[in-house]
Protein backbone atom coordinates (compact mmCIF):
# COMPACT_ATOMS: atom_id res chain seq x y z
CA UNK A 1 0.00 0.00 0.00
CA UNK A 2 2.57 2.35 1.28
CA UNK A 3 4.75 1.80 -2.07
CA UNK A 4 1.12 2.49 -4.94
CA UNK A 5 0.80 5.94 -3.06
CA UNK A 6 4.55 6.81 -3.53
CA UNK A 7 4.01 5.89 -7.19
CA UNK A 8 0.98 7.99 -6.96
CA UNK A 9 2.80 10.90 -5.71
CA UNK A 10 5.31 10.93 -8.01
CA UNK A 11 3.26 10.54 -10.88
CA UNK A 12 1.38 13.51 -9.61
CA UNK A 13 4.85 15.33 -8.44
CA UNK A 14 5.96 15.26 -12.08
CA UNK A 15 3.07 16.52 -13.49
CA UNK A 16 2.35 19.19 -10.75
CA UNK A 17 4.93 21.04 -12.88
CA UNK A 18 4.07 20.69 -16.04
CA UNK A 19 0.46 21.35 -15.32
CA UNK A 20 1.26 25.43 -14.86
CA UNK A 21 1.87 25.39 -19.02
CA UNK A 22 0.97 22.37 -20.44
CA UNK A 23 -2.78 21.49 -19.14
CA UNK A 24 -5.29 24.27 -18.94
CA UNK A 25 -7.00 25.03 -15.52
CA UNK A 26 -9.85 25.54 -13.98
CA UNK A 27 -10.54 28.78 -14.53
CA UNK A 28 -9.23 28.46 -18.02
CA UNK A 29 -12.18 25.29 -18.65
CA UNK A 30 -14.75 27.86 -17.18
CA UNK A 31 -13.78 31.11 -18.97
CA UNK A 32 -13.90 28.81 -22.36
CA UNK A 33 -17.13 27.24 -21.75
CA UNK A 34 -18.29 31.19 -21.10
CA UNK A 35 -17.66 32.03 -24.22
CA UNK A 36 -19.06 28.43 -25.91
CA UNK A 37 -22.56 29.28 -24.38
CA UNK A 38 -22.54 32.47 -25.49
CA UNK A 39 -21.87 31.01 -29.02
CA UNK A 40 -24.15 28.56 -29.22
CA UNK A 41 -26.75 31.21 -27.99
CA UNK A 42 -25.90 33.03 -31.00
CA UNK A 43 -25.73 30.29 -33.90
CA UNK A 44 -25.71 26.71 -32.33
CA UNK A 45 -25.13 25.13 -35.68
CA UNK A 46 -21.85 27.63 -36.47
CA UNK A 47 -21.11 27.31 -32.91
CA UNK A 48 -20.99 23.55 -32.80
CA UNK A 49 -18.97 23.56 -36.34
CA UNK A 50 -16.31 25.87 -34.73
CA UNK A 51 -16.12 23.08 -31.77
CA UNK A 52 -15.62 20.53 -34.15
CA UNK A 53 -13.24 22.63 -36.33
CA UNK A 54 -10.81 23.55 -33.57
CA UNK A 55 -11.51 27.34 -33.65
CA UNK A 56 -8.60 28.89 -30.88
CA UNK A 57 -11.09 30.39 -29.35
CA UNK A 58 -12.47 26.64 -28.46
CA UNK A 59 -9.28 24.68 -27.77
CA UNK A 60 -6.52 25.89 -25.98
CA UNK A 61 -3.58 22.85 -25.10
CA UNK A 62 -5.78 19.77 -23.43
CA UNK A 63 -8.83 22.09 -22.69
CA UNK A 64 -11.65 21.61 -25.88
CA UNK A 65 -15.63 22.36 -25.90
CA UNK A 66 -17.39 18.94 -26.39
CA UNK A 67 -21.72 19.10 -26.24
CA UNK A 68 -24.20 16.30 -26.35
CA UNK A 69 -27.86 16.38 -27.43
CA UNK A 70 -30.31 16.29 -24.69
CA UNK A 71 -32.54 14.34 -26.16
CA UNK A 72 -30.18 11.00 -26.66
CA UNK A 73 -27.08 12.07 -24.95
CA UNK A 74 -24.86 11.66 -27.98
CA UNK A 75 -22.83 13.80 -28.99
CA UNK A 76 -22.76 16.49 -31.22
CA UNK A 77 -18.96 18.10 -30.75
CA UNK A 78 -16.31 16.29 -29.44
CA UNK A 79 -12.44 15.71 -30.78
CA UNK A 80 -13.03 12.00 -30.48
CA UNK A 81 -16.61 10.22 -29.30
CA UNK A 82 -19.12 12.22 -32.12
CA UNK A 83 -22.50 10.29 -31.90
CA UNK A 84 -21.32 8.17 -28.88
CA UNK A 85 -24.22 8.26 -26.25
CA UNK A 86 -22.53 9.86 -23.01
CA UNK A 87 -24.43 8.18 -20.92
CA UNK A 88 -22.69 5.24 -21.14
CA UNK A 89 -19.29 6.57 -20.01
CA UNK A 90 -17.51 5.52 -16.98
CA UNK A 91 -14.23 5.85 -15.20
CA UNK A 92 -11.79 2.71 -14.11
CA UNK A 93 -13.62 3.28 -10.92
CA UNK A 94 -16.95 2.61 -12.74
CA UNK A 95 -18.28 5.90 -11.71
CA UNK A 96 -20.98 6.61 -14.47
CA UNK A 97 -19.61 10.24 -15.09
CA UNK A 98 -21.67 10.41 -18.54
CA UNK A 99 -25.09 9.72 -16.50
CA UNK A 100 -24.10 12.55 -14.09
CA UNK A 101 -23.30 14.66 -17.09
CA UNK A 102 -26.70 13.97 -18.89
CA UNK A 103 -28.59 14.49 -15.29
CA UNK A 104 -27.34 17.79 -13.29
CA UNK A 105 -27.07 19.64 -16.77
CA UNK A 106 -29.00 22.45 -15.93
CA UNK A 107 -29.91 25.67 -17.58
CA UNK A 108 -28.05 28.71 -16.79
CA UNK A 109 -26.24 26.80 -13.91
CA UNK A 110 -22.91 25.22 -14.17
CA UNK A 111 -22.66 21.79 -12.42
CA UNK A 112 -19.16 20.49 -11.48
CA UNK A 113 -19.00 16.41 -12.51
CA UNK A 114 -15.36 14.69 -11.65
CA UNK A 115 -13.96 11.59 -13.04
CA UNK A 116 -11.01 9.41 -13.36
CA UNK A 117 -9.00 10.27 -16.77
CA UNK A 118 -6.28 8.93 -18.32
CA UNK A 119 -3.83 11.66 -19.55
CA UNK A 120 -2.74 12.18 -23.36
CA UNK A 121 -0.12 9.60 -23.85
CA UNK A 122 -0.07 8.34 -20.36
CA UNK A 123 -1.59 5.19 -18.83
CA UNK A 124 -1.48 6.97 -15.38
CA UNK A 125 -4.49 8.43 -14.58
CA UNK A 126 -5.90 11.53 -12.44
CA UNK A 127 -8.80 13.34 -11.19
CA UNK A 128 -10.27 15.18 -13.81
CA UNK A 129 -13.38 18.20 -13.02
CA UNK A 130 -16.26 18.97 -16.36
CA UNK A 131 -17.77 21.97 -15.88
CA UNK A 132 -21.27 21.95 -17.82
CA UNK A 133 -24.41 23.55 -18.55
CA UNK A 134 -27.66 22.64 -21.00
CA UNK A 135 -28.19 25.47 -23.43
CA UNK A 136 -31.39 24.85 -25.17
CA UNK A 137 -31.19 21.05 -26.51
CA UNK A 138 -27.70 20.77 -25.58
CA UNK A 139 -25.64 20.68 -22.80
CA UNK A 140 -21.92 21.83 -23.56
CA UNK A 141 -19.06 21.59 -21.05
CA UNK A 142 -15.02 21.86 -21.11
CA UNK A 143 -12.88 19.32 -18.64
CA UNK A 144 -9.48 20.57 -16.96
CA UNK A 145 -7.22 17.95 -14.90
CA UNK A 146 -6.74 17.74 -11.13
CA UNK A 147 -2.86 16.52 -10.71
CA UNK A 148 -3.02 17.32 -6.73
CA UNK A 149 -5.45 18.42 -3.85
CA UNK A 150 -4.14 21.60 -3.38
CA UNK A 151 -4.36 22.41 -7.81
CA UNK A 152 -7.35 24.71 -8.80
CA UNK A 153 -8.92 25.53 -5.98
Amino acid sequence: MLASVSVLSSVFAGHAIAADSEYGTFKEAKAMLARAVAAVRVDPLEATARFNHNDPEFRDRDLFVFCFNVQDGRFTAHEAMMTRDVRTFQDKNGTAYGQQMYNLATEGQISEITYMSSIPGLTEQVAKRAFITRIGDQVCGVSAYQFKATDQQ
